[in-house]
């Protein structure tokens, strides 16, 4: 079902298009600042807010008025003025929340089921995906802090901002990998037979119905071919017949290796060229 404020992101992508370069520069540094400066704010206040300012800049630009010169030079101090008047609203931040620790746990839960013998760790999961909803508020906040800074603290090569950035994003991705080894939690299930075979098959039909509801699928198609792999691999570690040999004899672990290896290079290929035709888009 569409949303107010699905309606009004829709309607602001659509008037978006008739900016002219600079003032559409302009314009979306400002809705990237506001919508990442304002987490915890009414999120569909804040849409209404950018989408007047967007028709204001338009009908400006009809008169030959600059986006800099009808909204000002300064556009950082009037949009913290605009977000200081919308209200909070918890019920928005517990959703995104909420949202976002069910995406994570659909995402994840069926390469958690991937090996048949090894119990699933309901509460590590679910401890990790909190680790990383606020890693994801953290960058989103870093983003907005940073939208106006970006000639100041940015001038470096390229080579070496691409090296900061993924030493950046592995040190945030660490604590992740490492915490599920070393803790265990009280709340582990057994699934490894057949009802382990139902949860893959319920996740993978509600994954499914997902992605088929998404208008852009571009961002979800690399985890497409990756978790039908590891859906394949944990259905077929749960099959009698084939569990001694994938999971006890070397042939059997050097194919498990394989696929799993074979679904990574596919998940970053696809990634790279999803990257690709969205600047290519914008």
């Amino acid at each position: 079902m569409t949303t107010k404020e699905d309606q009004l992101v829709e309607e602001n992508n659509k008037l978006r298009s008739q900016l002219t370069p600079t003032n559409k520069k302009y314009y979306e540094d400002l809705l990237l600042y506001m919508r990442t400066r304002s987490v915890i704010k009414d999120s569909k206040t804040i849409e209404q807010e950018l989408l007047t300012i967007l028709t204001d800049i338009l009908a400006a630009q009809k008169d030959g008025i600059a986006a800099v010169d009808y909204f000002g030079k300064q556009p950082q101090e009037t949009a913290d003025d605009i977000l200081a008047e919308v209200p909070i609203s918890w019920f928005d931040s517990f959703k995104i929340i909420g949202y976002g620790l069910l995406s994570y746990l659909l995402v994840t839960t069926i390469p958690a089921l991937m090996i048949a013998t090894r119990p699933w760790d309901i509460g590590a999961e679910i401890l990790v995906g909190i680790y990383f909803i606020f890693v994801a508020l953290a960058i989103v906040s870093f983003i907005g802090h940073t939208t106006y800074k970006k000639s100041r603290h940015w001038r470096l090569g390229k080579i070496f901002r691409t090296f900061l950035l993924w030493l950046g994003c592995c040190t945030l991705i660490a604590p992740a990998v490492i915490l599920p080894i070393f803790m265990k939690t009280p709340w582990r299930l057994d699934l490894s037979g057949i009802s382990g075979v139902v949860l893959i098959v319920i996740l993978l039909i509600t994954l499914g119905f997902v992605f088929w509801r998404q208008d852009d699928k571009t961002m979800w198609l690399p985890f497409v071919p990756f978790i039908a792999i590891m859906a394949a691999i944990g259905i077929a570690t749960r099959i009698p017949a084939w569990q001694s040999f994938l999971l006890k004899s070397t042939l059997g672990r050097i194919g498990l290796a394989a696929a799993i290896i074979l679904g990574l290079i596919i998940f970053s290929v696809l990634t790279w060229l999803a990257a690709r035709k969205t600047e290519t888009d914008d």
